[in-house]
């Protein structure tokens, strides 16, 4: 998972998800990326399965993620190298703090 916004660039990859009082709590694996935790609470996630089971983009990548895995390497390697030329792109511009 990646989460990208002014304040943070962090790549996160979940080691484990436990349980303490009302709230959920994914950690980070401590092996893969910077410490982290994430605090869910009980209405944040009828928020976001409220927010997912109304999104048509996300039922479409539901269908679609079977496919990824039968399509060719060599066409995800195209998919990332243009991906990567939008980045590099998007990246000349000028960051404003106060947007």
């Amino acid at each position: 998972m990646k989460v990208v916004s002014k304040l943070v660039d962090l790549e996160l990859h979940i080691g484990h998800i436990e349980r303490r009082g009302d709230l959920l709590l994914v950690h980070s694996d401590p092996e893969r990326s910077m410490p982290t935790k994430i605090y869910i609470a009980p209405k944040d996630i009828f928020e976001i399965l409220k927010v997912m089971l109304k999104s048509k983009e996300l039922w479409k990548f539901f269908l679609m993620s079977p496919w990824y895995f039968l399509v060719p390497r060599k066409r995800r390697k195209i998919a990332s190298i243009k991906d990567s030329q939008n980045k590099l792109q998007s990246e000349n511009q000028k960051w404003d703090p106060w947007e």
